[in-house]
Parts: structure tokens; sequence; C-alpha cells
């Protein structure tokens, strides 16, 4: 049997994750800090205990095991212009990633999958796949950028297949995040409805996502490869928001509230935030989120190492929506 361990395993992904795993007949560690959050995996799941951030603490971890899934990180995305910010992200995304890396070679892993971000790129309103290079700029991407970057120079020296994933939005039953707020945001009748905007938004299901890592790991045409991964499907935010109105039983309002008075909205939230010193639910940035593109191609993965999603966002509502009905 196979043994693989994950970090990041009591998150969104890396739960998932491990019951993927498990169902694929594979032995199972997670890498944990919490020992309450660990109680809640499966009893069948090797725990030990440990911290990206010490080195110390990593000595055990990879022993005797032939895959890791690295997903263990500081997901905090939002721009903070402060140095300990920043400071935190490089501290965990990248020299935590570092500290596991080395963790991982000197225990002779075959492979090394990491779970990075389409944020290690600059942001655009265009389709972009694996040769757009424009760098970063939020604390979040250029900690992610810094740790794909060492895992590729990392690959050159040695015999370790690695292997770096950029997810979409990542969405499923149990989500969290900014599709998990505007769900809950229009059921209970906090969302204004939003005009009929073009804008692109690219996504991947937590089983694709997960599927997807497995088959790089599996592969040998995947060592030293970057991989965008999406459903295929670009998905308006018009479109969702009339999605979650049919998945909730709700009526889509046939008025919406004009871009230009979001817009208003957005530089009224910033005034509030400088005032008040604190960030306010709505804000330009989250102007950016809601209306702006965010697209990724993601063929050379399906054509490279064979990848098919097989769910949309569509199919898995109701199982996303009788979840957060579940959860209250």
């Amino acid at each position: 049997m196979k043994k693989v361990l994950i970090t990041g395993a009591t998150g969104f992904i890396g739960r998932y994750l491990v019951n993927y795993l498990l169902r694929q007949q594979f032995h199972v560690r997670a890498l944990v800090r919490d020992a309450k959050k660990a109680a809640t995996l499966p009893h069948d799941v090797e725990t030990i205990y440990g911290d990206l951030t010490n080195p110390d603490s990593l000595q055990l971890c990879c022993t005797d095991i032939d895959t890791v899934f690295h997903l263990g990180g500081y997901a905090h995305a939002w721009q903070e212009n402060n140095s300990d910010f920043a400071a935190r992200h490089l501290e965990i995304n990248f020299q935590g990633t570092k500290n596991l890396a080395v963790e991982a070679l000197r225990a002779n892993v075959k492979q090394f999958i990491y779970f990075s971000s389409v944020k290690a790129v600059a942001d655009t309103e265009s389709c972009i796949d694996e040769n757009w290079q424009n760098a970063p700029a939020s604390p979040y991407g250029i900690a992610k950028r810094q740790a794909e970057l060492y895992l590729l120079a990392l690959k050159e020296q040695h015999s370790m297949h690695i292997c770096i994933l950029r997810p979409a939005l990542v969405y499923g039953p149990g989500w969290k995040g900014n599709l998990a707020a505007m769900l809950r945001a229009i059921d209970k009748g906090f969302f204004l409805p939003i005009p009929h905007l073009t804008n692109q938004r690219s996504m991947i299901s937590l089983e694709d996502i997960c599927s997807a890592a497995l088959l790089v790991s599996q592969r040998a045409v995947a060592n030293g490869k970057i991989y965008f991964v999406t459903d295929g499907v670009a998905y308006s935010t018009r479109q969702l928001y009339t999605a979650f109105c049919l998945a909730l039983g709700k009526r889509v309002p046939k008025w919406h509230l004009p871009f230009f008075m979001f817009k208003i909205l957005g530089y009224l939230g910033d005034a509030g935030a400088k005032v008040l010193r604190r960030r306010l639910p709505f804000s330009s940035e989250t102007l950016t989120k809601l209306f702006g593109s965010a697209a990724y191609n993601s063929q050379r993965i399906q054509t490279e190492v064979g990848f098919k999603p097989i769910y949309n966002l569509t199919a898995l509502l109701p199982d996303i929506v009788a979840t957060y009905r579940l959860e209250g």
C-alpha cells in the first residue's frame, strides 16, 4: 500500500483529498498542528504533529512516505499594506514549503505535489495559460511564486518528481470564502441583484482537483511542470447569481442595481475603512473580486496528463445547498 503525506489536511480541499485518497486505497498520513481539528479526521488516518515554520518538528513526517501532497499554508489573500502581513506569507507559504521539501528530500520521497494558486501570477482580464509569467503583486501571490521557483530549482538538482498545481477557485459542499458568502447573502436577502456583465471566472470542483493531483503524481510527463486546473467553464458573476437563486429556490429578481452604484459602494467602503481603520464588507477590492475576470486555460494538463474534469458548478449546486442547509 502506497503511503502519502497530506499537509493542510483539515482544510476545505485537504479534508476532501484525505477521503479521496482513502477511497483509492492509499495509506494517508496527515501533518497537523491542531489536535482538536485532527480529531475530526477519519479514524484510519495517521496523524503526525508539526509546524511548517519549524524544521525540527518535521523530522519524522516524511519517513516511509511515497508522495507528499502539500496544501498547508496561509491562505489569507486580501490586500494588506503592512510588513507583518507580507512576512507571514513568506514565513508560511514560502519558507514553510522549503522546509517541507528539504525534509521530503532527506526522507527520499518520490513525488512532491504542490498546491500553489492562480494568484502566483499577476491578475489580468484576459484568459491566460501557463505561458503567462507576469509577477504577482499581492503578498500571498509573491510567496506562492517564490515557493514555485524554489521547487522548480530543486527539481533540477534532485530526482524527486515535483509538480505544481494552480487550482482556480474551488467549489464543493462545505465550501468557504467568497462564493459561500455570496450564497449565504442571497439566501438571507442581503445580496443586491447584480447587472448582466460579461466577466469570466474559472473554477474547479473538489473531486476534480483531487483527481488532477493524483494524476500528476503518477505521470512522469508532469515532472517539473506547472498546471492551471479548471473545469473548463467560464462563469460570469451574473450566471452565478442566477444559479444560486434557483438552487436556493428563490425567484430571480427582474431588476438589478446598475454597475455604477456598486462602484459608488466600493468607493464609500474604501473611505469608511480609512476613517474606521478596519475593512468594511464592501470596498473597491470586493468590487474587483465580484465583477472582475479571472479566467484560466487548463488545456495543458488535459493534453499532457489526460486530466478530464467531470463536474461543473451547476451540477454540484444541489449538494452544496443541501450541505449549507444542514450546517445551518
